[in-house]
């Protein structure tokens, strides 16, 4: 119902009824229920791209490492990818009524200490891996007369 009366551009910010009564633990396992009947299609839909795109950077980033031979960065950015993405999907899935409630949050987006503090931590280990593949890569320029570049 939630998704339904949300439209293309949503009931507004603060607007949604659905979570008032109908949903249970709305502001975790059905947060894309309330964010499609307040921001609607559109915000659902940005809301997937930016968990695509989250997904795809850390692909690639486990691609890049593998190549360098840096097996173990490689396999945990290809490790976290997956996690977040298998996340994403059973939490938007059990939103839409197509799987069973699981009661995995929404990763970056559902209310929660220990989940928001470990997806952030992971996070900051993707950097640091993503930080050690551009050190790698870094081509010093040759010092010139005088010990400057």
């Amino acid at each position: 119902m939630a998704f339904g009366r949300g439209d293309w551009f949503g009931e507004g910010l603060g607007n949604s009824i659905q979570k008032l009564q109908y949903l249970p633990e709305a502001h975790t396992d059905f947060i894309m229920a309330v964010v499609g009947e307040e921001l609607g299609f559109t915000g659902i839909v940005l809301v997937l791209v930016l968990i695509f795109a989250l997904v795809f950077r850390a692909m690639q980033l486990g691609r890049k490492t593998l190549q360098q031979g840096q097996q173990f960065s490689g396999f945990i950015a290809y490790g976290i990818a997956i996690w977040f993405a298998f996340q994403a999907m059973v939490n938007i899935g059990a939103a839409a009524g197509l799987l069973p409630t699981k009661g995995l949050t929404l990763p970056l987006v559902s209310y929660g200490g220990t989940s928001l503090l470990i997806s952030c931590v992971v996070i900051g280990l993707l950097l640091r891996i993503d930080y050690e593949v551009r050190v790698a890569t870094m081509r010093v320029a040759p010092l010139g007369r005088g010990g400057r570049a």
